[in-house]
C-alpha cells in the first residue's frame, strides 16, 4: 500500500501525517506539496520550507509540484468574489487534487489523501466529494480521513507550537488575502531589495537556516517578537530637477507634499536645512547604514554620496518622502546549545541596498563549525530586524539574559573570528 498525501501547509500536516503513519503502519507514505493557489511566491516558499521541516521530522519523503499560479488564476476566473468555502474553493480543491491524483498514479501510489482535511476552515464534505471524483479518473482510492475529531485539532495546535512552525494569517490565495487582511494585504504583495525587517523574505531566511541546521543534527530554538517597523514607500531628493542618489535613514518621518528648502548649517557630515527638519548626511562609501542605536529622532534624513557636498551646500533642494510606521513580527533563531559560552549573532535582514549575509555562507559556516556547535562550545543567533537598531538581538538578550557577539552585515566579519 502506497499513500500519497497532498500537503497544503505545515500546521495542517504535522498531526495529520503523524496519525496517518500510526493508522497505516504498513503503508509507504509520500508527501506532495502542490499549492499553486498560494500567493505571493514568498508566502508559498515559507509554507514549503515549513512543510519540509515537518516531513524531515517525521521521516517522510516529500515532492514539490509545479508552482503554476497563472494556470490556477485562469481556472478560478469569474469566482474572485466568492466567500471562503464557496465555489472558488470547490474549483481549487478539484484543481489541486486532480494533479495530486495524476502524480499518485505516476509514482505508483494506490491511495490519495490531503492535509486540507485537517484545516478547521475547510469543508470536509466538499473535500471528500472532490477527492472521490478526481481519484475515480486515475484508479486511485481517496482516503477522506477526519482527524479533527477527538481532540485532533487541539493536538495539531500543540504540535505546531512544539515545533515552532510558521502560522500563516490567511488561507493562501490572493482573493483570500484581500478578504481576510483587507488594507494590510498590501504589505504581503510589496517586495523590497533583499530581506527587509519583518518581511516574508527575512522569515524564510530564518526558516531555511533552521531547516539546514536540523538536517545536520543541530538543535534550534526560535522566539517570535513584535516591533515597530519602518517602511519607505517613496523617497526623492532633487537639485535643479536632477535626482540625487540617496538612501533614507530608517525611522525618518514622511514629508507632507513636496518640501523645497535651502541649506542652513553643516555640522560635521550632516547638512541641516531651513525647513521641515530635513537633514542630509554625507557618506563615503555610498551605501546604506544600519541603525546601531535607535535615538528616537524621526527628522527626514537622506544619506548622500560625499561627492555631492559642494553642490548641496549652495543650492535649494526639493524633497519628497512617504513612509509608514507599523507593528510587524519577526523572530530570532538560536542554533545550538543555549548554555554555550559564546553566541555569535548574524542578522537575518539585509540593508536597503541588499547587502547582508547570504544563506550559502551561513550554511557553510555551520558545517565548518558543527563540531564546536554540537559540543556546546559555540552557538549561532540569527536575528531579525537587526538593521533597525539590533531589535532582534536586544529582544533575545532581554528574554534570556545572555550576551551576544555581533558580526554585522559583512561575511568578512565572521572570517576574522
Amino acid at each position: 500500500m502506497k499513500i500519497l498525501a497532498h500537503i497544503c501547509c505545515a500546521p495542517d500536516a504535522v498531526y495529520f501525517l503523524k496519525r496517518l503513519r500510526e493508522d497505516f503502519k504498513e503503508a509507504h507514505i509520500v508527501g506532495f506539496f502542490y499549492d499553486p493557489n498560494i500567493h505571493p511566491y514568498e508566502e508559498y516558499k515559507l509554507r514549503l520550507l515549513e512543510t519540509k521541516r515537518v516531513c524531515q521530522e517525521l521521516g517522510i519523503e516529500l515532492y514539490e509540484g509545479e508552482y503554476d499560479v497563472e494556470s490556477w488564476l485562469s481556472k478560478v476566473k469569474g469566482l474572485e468574489d466568492e466567500p471562503e468555502r464557496g465555489k472558488r474553493c470547490a474549483v481549487c480543491f478539484d484543481y489541486r487534487l486532480l494533479r495530486s491524483a495524476e502524480f499518485a498514479k505516476e509514482i505508483g501510489a494506490t491511495h490519495l489523501t490531503t492535509t486540507l482535511l485537517m484545516s478547521p476552515k475547510k469543508d470536509l464534505r466538499m473535500l471528500s466529494e472532490s477527492g472521490q471524483k478526481v481519484c475515480q479518473e486515475y484508479g486511485v482510492e481517496f482516503l477522506a480521513l477526519d482527524y479533527r475529531k477527538g481532540g485532533g485539532t487541539q493536538e495539531m495546535f500543540r504540535l505546531s507550537r512544539e515545533l515552532e512552525l510558521y502560522h500563516q494569517d490567511y488561507c493562501g490565495c490572493v482573493y483570500g488575502l484581500f478578504k481576510q487582511k483587507k488594507d494590510q494585504s498590501v504589505w504581503d504583495l510589496i517586495s523590497y531589495m533583499g530581506r527587509r525587517p519583518g518581511s516574508k523574505e527575512e522569515r524564510a531566511f530564518i526558516k531555511e537556516v533552521r531547516l539546514f541546521a536540523e538536517s545536520i543534527g543541530i538543535a534550534c530554538k526560535e522566539w517570535e517578537f513584535s516591533f515597530i517597523n519602518w517602511r519607505p514607500i517613496l523617497g526623492k531628493l532633487e537639485v535643479d530637477g536632477k535626482a540625487i542618489p540617496s538612501f533614507v535613514r530608517p525611522y525618518s518621518r514622511s514629508i507632507r507634499g513636496v518640501l523645497k528648502t535651502d541649506p542652513h548649517e553643516l555640522v560635521g557630515d550632516t547638512l541641516y536645512y531651513s525647513k521641515g527638519g530635513l537633514r542630509v548626511v554625507f557618506v563615503e562609501p555610498f551605501e546604506d547604514r544600519p541603525i546601531e542605536e535607535f535615538d528616537g529622532v524621526a527628522d527626514p534624513t537622506f544619506l548622500v554620496p560625499t561627492e555631492y557636498k559642494e553642490e548641496l551646500l549652495h543650492k535649494r533642494v526639493s524633497a519628497q518622502l512617504e513612509v509608514e510606521f507599523t507593528p510587524s513580527e519577526s523572530s530570532v533563531l538560536l542554533v545550538g546549545d543555549f548554555n554555550s559560552p559564546r553566541i555569535l549573532c548574524i542578522p537575518a535582514d539585509t540593508l536597503q541596498d541588499g547587502r547582508g549575509i547570504n544563506l550559502d555562507f551561513v550554511c557553510e559556516f555551520m558545517k565548518l563549525s558543527s563540531k564546536k556547535i554540537l559540543s556546546g562550545e559555540l552557538a549561532l543567533l540569527v536575528a531579525g530586524a537587526e538593521s533597525l537598531g539590533h531589535v532582534g538581538s536586544k529582544y533575545f538578550q532581554e528574554r534570556t539574559e545572555r550576551s551576544v557577539v555581533h558580526l554585522g552585515f559583512h561575511p568578512e566579519s565572521v572570517h576574522l573570528l
